[in-house]
This record gives C-alpha cells, sequence and structure tokens, in this order.
C-alpha cells in the first residue's frame, strides 16, 4: 500500500477475478488484490508469467473476455468512482480517455492497412472533437514526444514499415492521445532487445514527470522498471505479496519469492565471457500452484526453500511496515500484522 495519504487515483481493493475452464470448474486468477495508484505517481506491478499481472490490467480497463471471466469481488476505484459497478457507455469513456492502455503487442494491437498517423488521429477524434487537420496536426506532436525524429515524414507510415521500438512508440502515443489521468502499460517491453527496453521504461518515465500523469506498469522487467516506479507490487499466483519502494524491495527484499525473483535477475557478469565461465543465472525451483485447486495455506509454500509446517496449512496476512509490507509468516515478529496492499 502507498504511504501517500491523500486519495488516490486508483484504489484497488480485494480484487478476485477467476476464468470458467471449458472442462468445467474455474480457475483463480486473482484472489484478493489490493493496491494503490496515487496522482501523478508510477506504481509497477511486478511477477513472473501466469501470476496474474494482465488480469490485473484487463479488470481495471474492463475488458476480462466475457463470457469466460468473473468478477468476484472487489472493486476499483478510479477517482471515487467504482469502475465494476459503471455501465459500459460509461466505460467507455473511461477507457481511453481518462485511463489510457498500452496493450502487449505492436503489431497486434496496430492495424496493418492504415498508416500510423490514421490510427492516432482515430484515437484523438475519438474523444476530442478535433478537425481532421487539427488532429493530424496533434498526432505530429505526439510522435514527436514519443521519440520520433521526423514525426511529419513517420505518419504517413504504416505499422509494417517501423521496427518493433519503433511500433512501441506508436502505441503510447496513441495512448497520449485523449490526455489521460492514468496509463496502463502491460508488458510494454517484452517483444523488445534490452537496449530498447531500457529506452521505453525511461520514456514513460519521462512521459509520466512531465505530463503529471499516473503510471501502473505490468511488467517482468523488475531491472528496469525500479528506476522509473514509486512504488512495486510484487504479485504471485493471483496474490500481492510484498509492495514497497524499489530501492527497498531490490535490496532487503522480505518475501521468499520476492528474494528468488531479484535473484534471478540477470547480472553484468552472470553470462559466459571469452575464457571464463560465469555462474548459471539463478531460477525459481517448481512452477506456480494449480490455480484450479482449492487454495490451502501459502500460495509459495511448495517452492519456498524456508517452508515450515504452518505455511502449509495456514494462508499468512500481510504484514505491514514502515516501508511496505510482506505476506510471510517470517515478518510477523518484526511488522504489524495487517490487510494491507
Amino acid at each position: 500500500m502507498s504511504s501517500v495519504s491523500e486519495t488516490p487515483l486508483l484504489a484497488v481493493r480485494d480484487l478476485s477475478v477467476s476464468f470458467a475452464m471449458a472442462e468445467g470448474g474455474s480457475l483463480q486468477a486473482l484472489d484478493g488484490v489490493s493496491f494503490d495508484v496515487p496522482s501523478g505517481r508510477t506504481v509497477a506491478i511486478v511477477g513472473e508469467s501466469g501470476c496474474g499481472k494482465t488480469a490485473t490490467a484487463l479488470s481495471i480497463m474492463r475488458l476480462l473476455p466475457s463470457p469466460g471471466a468473473s468478477v468476484d469481488r472487489g472493486s476499483i476505484l478510479f477517482q471515487g468512482d467504482d469502475l465494476l459497478r459503471l455501465s459500459e457507455r460509461d466505460m467507455q469513456r473511461i477507457r481511453g480517455g481518462k485511463i489510457g492502455m498500452i496493450f502487449q503487442e505492436p503489431l497486434t494491437a496496430l492495424n496493418p492497412v492504415y498508416t500510423i498517423g490514421a490510427q492516432i488521429i482515430e484515437a484523438i477524434r475519438l474523444h476530442d472533437r478535433m478537425s481532421r487537420a487539427a488532429s493530424r496536426t496533434r498526432a505530429i506532436d505526439l510522435l514527436h514526444r514519443v521519440g520520433f525524429s521526423r514525426p511529419d515524414e513517420r505518419i504517413d507510415s504504416y505499422p509494417h514499415e517501423l521496427s518493433g521500438g519503433m511500433r512501441q512508440r506508436v502505441l503510447i502515443a496513441m495512448a497520449l492521445a485523449a490526455g489521460p489521468r492514468l496509463l496502463v502499460a502491460d508488458e510494454p517491453t517484452s517483444a523488445l532487445d534490452t537496449v530498447l527496453r531500457a529506452q521505453i521504461m525511461a520514456l514513460l518515465g519521462d512521459l509520466s514527470r512531465e505530463l503529471g500523469m499516473s503510471l501502473l506498469v505490468i511488467t517482468h522487467d523488475l531491472e528496469f522498471v525500479a528506476d522509473i516506479a514509486d512504488e512495486l507490487v510484487v504479485l504471485y499466483a493471483g496474490t500481492v505479496v510484498e509492495s514497497g519502494r524499489p530501492s527497498r524491495v531490490l535490496a532487503e527484499p522480505r518475501h521468499p519469492y520476492t528474494q528468488a525473483l531479484v535473484q534471478s535477475v540477470p547480472k553484468a557478469d552472470t553470462f559466459r565471457t571469452r575464457g571464463q565461465r560465469r555462474a548459471a543465472l539463478p531460477t525459481i525451483d517448481g512452477a506456480l500452484p494449480d490455480l484450479r485447486a482449492k487454495r490451502v495455506g501459502c500460495a509459495f509454500a511448495s517452492r519456498c526453500t524456508k517452508v515450515f509446517d504452518r505455511c502449509r496449512v495456514d494462508a499468512p496476512n500481510m504484514v505491514a511496515f514502515g516501508d511496505g509490507a510482506a505476506r510471510c509468516f517470517l515478518c510477523e515478529r518484526t511488522g504489524v500484522t495487517g490487510s494491507a496492499a
């Protein structure tokens, strides 16, 4: 949970989401997820594939697949309104307007038969009654803002004529078209190389500061997002297991899963160099628990190197600290047990 005392721009509370399975039963994608995104701040949700990051983003945008997915309980408060209770018509005004979203795959999100300019202009005019000429000028300005060197020429390019990094910048420009208060970026660097990942993360951080915009980044890119985030939220098996300032979480992770996640980030000398052998990249043994099964005990118990008997039968609560919180019995002696995050 954030330490900011003012009412957050976005407040997710006890969010639980399940997906119906074709063979019967359901999969619990999210189980009691809570976190805040304060105004003008950046929050990052991190965790390995399958932990529920994208389900969280789609829940906020009300884009969960239907039929199939259902919100079992919880609320998503944006500027005081519960997004889960709004009509679809009201949600359409917020989606892409007050809340922008960057999707994972640029080639899937962009229409290959239209120029990038046409697609940005469409996004602008969807929420603003602006003339086509004014919309084109605005689109060029957005392309310049996201790093295009010749935006007046590139505006007439098609998606296939751009590199992966440039396509991602187009998606960012489209998400900024209506001047959103909150930008949700779902794995914005997943298809990019290391250099481009760092550039896109830095660009998102710069735009957030320049525009006074809140940013929710959902990623597995722990090493890059830590440079722009004000708070990290660590998700495991659909549950928040730790939260806090990036500097503290990376230097002194308190939950065993966060500790393993931090250790698995590649270091500069992890891999072999000429004539030398470096240590193998650390991994987290085991796999995510079966999300179709009834949950008993700590979700991380089967993979935890510090597990003890209580972990297998009781589910730990969040333990709050002055600089964050963690969901682990090992933290109870030094923290304050509660329901934070």
